[in-house]
C-alpha cells in the first residue's frame, strides 16, 4: 500500500481512464453523474471519513463526468445538424485556423465555421480545395466565404478498415467539405499573436530545411522537428514501417530530450543559477511543442520533462513512473478523446516498457559496466529495443497486423545516430553563417543515408518480419494483465529459481491467452460481402477455416480495391492463404484487385470462365497465374470441390463449352454454396440470358436463402421468373455510392423488395457480413449497423 501512496498518479490516472472508457461506451446522462460526485464529495466533508473506495468512485465518476462533458456541444454547433443539410450548396462561411497543407492536387484547411446562411454556427470543418493555385492559396487566419456542401465523414466501410469519422471527430473535426479553386472568396484579416510567435517560425523553419536538405531528407526532418509527416515519401513511411523504425518518424520523447538536454546545456552555461535554466528550458519546451503542432508523444515528453524540471527546482523526490502517469492524467483531463489515440496509447506503453521493465533489466546487467563498458551500453540498445517491441506487440498487432521485430536489430545503430542527427539538424537550421549550416547538413545527410540504407535493407528483406498476424480487444487486455501481474510478482520475489518459475508460468498464460480463443470459436460458415465500390468481392470462410475468394474488386487511375480493401481484410483477419480464388469474369471491376491479392497472399487454385476477351489487365492476371504456379481451373457444371465439405460448391453456370461472343457478363460463374440447411447463391454480373439458361438447367434448384444479386443492380438482371425461382429471403447489392451507370436501377430495387425479406445494398449499408452455425443466420452491416437474427433458416 505504502508504494501506491509512493506514485499517487497511477491510481489516479487508472481510476480516471476506467471513467473516461465507462463515459464513452455506457451512455449516461451528465445530470446523475454530476449529482453523484456532489454526494460522493460531500461525504467526507459531513461525516469526516475518507474511505478508499469512496476516492476510486469519485475518480471514475470525475472520469465519466468529464467525458460527458467533452461531448457537450452549444445549440448552434455543426454537429447538430450536419445530417440535414442535405446535397443543396448552402453559403458557408469561417476562419482558417491550421495552417493549410499544400500539395500539387489539393490544399487542405481546417475551418472554424462562423455563419452558414447568414445564421451563426460553430464547429470545425475539414475543407479540401481541389483544381487550386499553391500560389493563391489561402493562409492561417483567413476569413474564407463559398458556396458548397457540408457532410459528414463517411465510418469505416469494412470491418477492420480505418475509420476515418472517428479519427476526424476524437481531432474535434466534424464535417468535410470540398470545392474548386473558383467557387470561394478570402478576407485577408490581421493576424494574431499565434501567427507571430508559432506559425511564421514554423514556415521559416520549413523553408530553412528545404533550403539545405532535397526532398527525401527535408520530408524526414520536417516529420521528426515539426510533427508533419505528409511530405514523407511512402517509400520511406513503408520501409520504416517494415523494419521497426517507425517511432524513429515520430517527433518521440527521445527526440524531445535530445532537444531539452541541448537547450538546458546551453543555459547553465549562460546562467550560473540553475533554477533559472531550467525554468527558460521548460518555456522554451512547451514553446517547442506548439511548433511541432503538439502531437501526443511531444505533449507527453515535454510535460514529463519539465515535471522532472519542477520537482529538481523544488527539490522534490522524482519518481519516473509517477511523472509518466501525472504526463497521462494532464494530456487526458485537457483532451479526453486522446485516450482513443494510436499515439498516444504507443507512446506512453513504450515509456512504461523502458521506465519499469528495461530499467529494472539495466540494472541487473551494472556489473558488466566496469570491466566490459562498450558490451554493457550494447547490450542496454538492445534490450531497450526488445522491451519497447515486446511491450508494444499487442497494440502493434492489433492496430497494424504486423510485428517488425527486425527493429530490435535495426535500432541498435539507428537509435544511437538519430542522437547525432538531431544536434545536427538543429544546428543546420539555426546556426546564422550559411556556409556553416551546408557543412552540418551535409554530415547529416551521411547520417540520414545510413539511417535509410539500414531501414530499407531491413525492409527489402522483410528481416524477423512477421504480418498477418491479429488480436482481439479481449486478448489485448489479458496480455497486458498478465504482464503487470508478472512485473509486480516478479519485483516482490528473491529467489532466482521461483522468479524463472513464474516467468515459465506466465509464458504458459500468454500462449493460453493467443490461442485458446481461436480453438473455443464456434464452427460457422462467414460470408462477408466488402464494399469495394462499383465491383464486387466476397470472403466466404467455411467451418473448417477454409477461404474463398469470389473476385477482387476494381482497380482505376485512383484506386486498387484489392490493395485498399481485401488484401487489408485478410491481414487483419490473419488468412495466409486462399483456397479457391473465383473470378466470375474478366471485368476489371471484378479482378482489378487479383494483382494485388496476389502479390500478398498465397493462393492455392483459381476458377475462370472459359472466354476471350482482350485486356492488358486480364493479360497480366493471368500470365501471374503461370508465374507464381497457381493451378488455373475453367468452369464447368461438373467441377467439384471436395475440400470444403461439410460445406458445397456447386457451379450452376458456365459449361465448359458455353459461348457468348456479344456479352462477357453472360460467362459469369455462377455458384450456388450449401451449408446444413443455407442456401447462397452469388451470380456475378449474369443477366437475363444466363437467368433463362439457369431456371431451364436447374430449376427449383436455384431456391436460397441469400441472393447476391446479378450485375449491381442494373435492370439487365433479377427478372420477375428468376426471383420467383430463387425466392430468397435476403438480397444484397454490392454497388458503388454515386456510381455513373446509375446502379441500381429503381425498378430491380422494387422487386427485390417485394421478393425478399431484407435487401441490403454496400453503397448504403457498407460491408454485409452473414454469418451460419446451423441455428440461427446472423446479418450485420458496418455502416448502417443492422442486425438481424433469424432463427427459420
Amino acid at each position: 500500500m505504502r508504494k501506491i501512496f509512493n506514485h499517487p498518479f497511477i491510481p489516479i490516472t487508472v481510476c480516471f481512464i476506467i471513467g473516461l472508457l465507462l463515459g464513452s461506451y455506457l451512455q449516461f446522462s451528465i445530470l446523475p453523474i454530476a449529482i453523484a460526485l456532489v454526494l460522493i464529495t460531500a461525504f467526507p466533508l459531513i461525516f469526516r471519513k475518507k474511505p478508499l473506495i469512496l476516492i476510486v468512485v469519485l475518480l471514475i465518476l470525475f472520469g465519466m463526468f468529464r467525458f460527458q462533458i467533452h461531448t457537450l456541444q452549444p445549440e448552434h454547433h455543426i454537429a447538430h445538424f450536419i445530417d440535414h443539410l442535405g446535397i443543396e450548396k448552402v453559403q458557408i462561411e469561417g476562419d482558417i485556423v491550421e495552417e493549410p497543407e499544400i500539395s500539387p492536387k489539393k490544399i487542405s484547411c481546417l475551418v472554424k465555421l462562423t455563419k452558414i446562411e447568414n445564421v451563426p454556427v460553430q464547429g470545425t470543418i475539414l475543407l479540401i480545395i481541389k483544381d487550386t493555385d499553391p500560389n493563391i492559396a489561402p493562409s492561417y487566419g483567413d476569413h474564407i466565404n463559398y458556396d458548397g456542401t457540408i457532410f459528414r465523414p463517411l465510418k469505416n466501410k469494412n470491418p477492420y478498415s480505418f475509420n476515418y469519422q472517428e479519427y476526424l471527430e476524437n481531432n474535434n473535426i466534424h464535417g468535410l467539405s470540398y470545392l474548386y479553386r473558383a467557387d470561394y472568396t478570402i478576407t485577408h484579416k490581421s493576424k494574431d499573436l499565434f501567427y507571430y510567435l508559432i506559425v511564421l517560425p514554423r514556415n521559416w523553419i520549413r523553408n530553412r530545411i528545404d533550403r539545405f536538405y532535397t526532398s527525401e531528407y527535408s520530408g524526414f526532418l520536417k516529420a521528426i522537428l515539426l510533427g508533419e509527416k505528409s511530405s514523407l515519401p511512402s517509400q520511406l513511411r513503408e520501409d520504416f514501417a517494415s523494419s521497426g523504425l517507425s517511432h524513429i518518424l515520430a517527433v518521440s520523447g527521445l527526440h524531445t530530450g535530445v532537444i531539452a538536454l541541448i537547450f538546458l546545456t546551453i543555459f547553465q552555461i549562460v546562467f550560473r543559477n540553475r533554477s533559472a535554466a531550467r525554468i527558460l528550458t521548460i518555456i522554451l519546451l512547451i514553446y517547442y511543442m506548439l511548433l511541432a503542432h503538439a502531437v501526443p508523444s511531444v505533449q507527453r515528453a515535454v510535460i514529463m520533462i519539465s515535471l522532472m524540471l519542477l520537482a529538481k527546482i523544488l527539490q522534490k523526490r522524482i519518481s519516473t513512473i509517477n511523472i509518466l502517469f501525472a504526463a497521462a492524467f494532464i494530456i487526458l483531463l485537457i483532451n479526453p478523446m486522446q485516450l482513443f489515440s494510436v499515439g498516444f496509447q504507443l507512446s506512453f506503453i513504450s515509456v512504461f516498457a523502458i521506465l519499469v521493465i528495461f530499467q529494472y533489466l539495466s540494472r541487473k546487467l551494472n556489473p558488466l559496466r566496469n570491466n566490459h563498458l562498450k558490451f554493457f551500453w550494447l547490450l542496454n540498445l538492445v534490450l531497450l529495443s526488445l522491451m519497447v517491441q515486446i511491450v508494444l506487440a499487442p497494440f502493434t498487432i492489433h492496430y497494424f497486423h504486423t510485428l517488425a521485430l527486425g527493429g530490435i536489430i535495426a535500432n541498435v545503430i539507428a537509435i544511437p545516430l538519430i542522437s547525432l542527427v538531431l544536434p545536427l539538424s538543429i544546428l543546420s537550421i539555426l546556426f546564422p553563417i550559411s556556409a556553416i549550416c551546408s557543412v552540418y547538413a551535409a554530415a547529416n545527410k551521411l547520417l540520414l543515408f545510413i539511417v535509410f540504407t539500414i531501414s530499407r535493407f531491413v525492409s527489402l528483406h522483410r528481416i524477423l518480419l512477421f504480418d498477418f498476424l491479429y488480436l482481439n480487444e479481449f486478448q489485448i487486455l489479458s496480455l497486458y494483465a498478465a504482464l503487470i501481474l508478472l512485473i509486480i510478482l516478479w519485483k516482490n520475489s528473491d529467489s532466482l529459481k521461483i522468479k524463472l518459475c513464474k516467468s515459465l508460468s506466465f509464458s504458459i498464460l500468454a500462449v493460453t491467452i493467443l490461442i485458446v480463443p481461436g480453438w473455443m470459436l464456434e464452427r460457422i460458415l462467414e460470408i462477408t460481402v466488402l464494399d469495394v465500390g462499383q465491383g464486387d468481392a466476397i470472403v466466404i470462410r467455411t467451418p473448417a477455416s477454409k477461404t474463398i475468394l469470389i473476385d477482387t474488386g476494381d482497380k482505376t487511375m485512383q484506386k486498387d480495391y484489392g490493395e485498399l480493401v481485401v488484401v487489408p481484410y485478410f491481414k487483419a483477419r490473419g488468412i495466409r492463404n486462399i483456397d479457391l480464388l473465383v473470378l466470375t469474369h474478366p471485368h476489371a471491376d471484378h479482378i482489378g484487385g487479383a494483382q494485388s491479392v496476389m502479390d500478398n497472399i498465397q493462393v492455392n487454385k483459381v476458377v475462370l470462365p472459359r472466354c476471350e476477351y482482350e485486356s492488358v489487365l486480364y493479360d497480366n492476371v493471368l500470365a501471374s497465374f503461370e508465374d507464381k504456379n497457381i493451378e488455373v481451373l475453367y468452369a464447368d457444371t461438373s467441377l467439384v470441390f471436395q475440400e470444403f465439405k461439410p460445406v458445397k460448391l456447386k457451379i450452376l453456370h458456365p459449361t465448359y463449352e458455353y459461348k457468348n461472343e456479344e456479352n462477357v457478363n453472360n460467362y459469369s460463374i455462377v455458384i450456388k454454396v450449401e451449408y446444413s440447411d443455407l442456401a447462397v447463391l452469388f451470380t456475378g454480373d449474369a443477366e437475363k440470358e444466363v437467368e433463362a439458361i439457369l431456371i431451364e438447367n436447374w430449376g427449383n434448384i436455384l431456391d436460397s436463402d441469400i441472393l447476391k444479386v446479378g450485375h449491381h443492380g442494373s435492370n439487365s438482371s433479377s427478372t420477375h421468373e428468376f426471383l420467383e425461382y430463387v425466392s430468397p429471403d435476403y438480397a444484397v447489392i454490392s454497388v458503388g455510392t454515386k456510381n455513373r451507370y446509375n446502379h441500381p436501377d429503381n425498378q430491380i430495387i422494387y422487386r427485390l423488395e417485394k421478393s425478399t425479406e431484407k435487401l441490403f445494398r454496400t453503397d448504403l449499408d457498407g460491408a454485409v457480413i452473414f454469418t451460419y452455425g446451423g441455428n440461427s443466420l446472423n446479418i450485420k452491416t458496418i455502416v448502417s449497423e443492422k442486425e438481424i437474427i433469424d432463427f427459420d433458416i
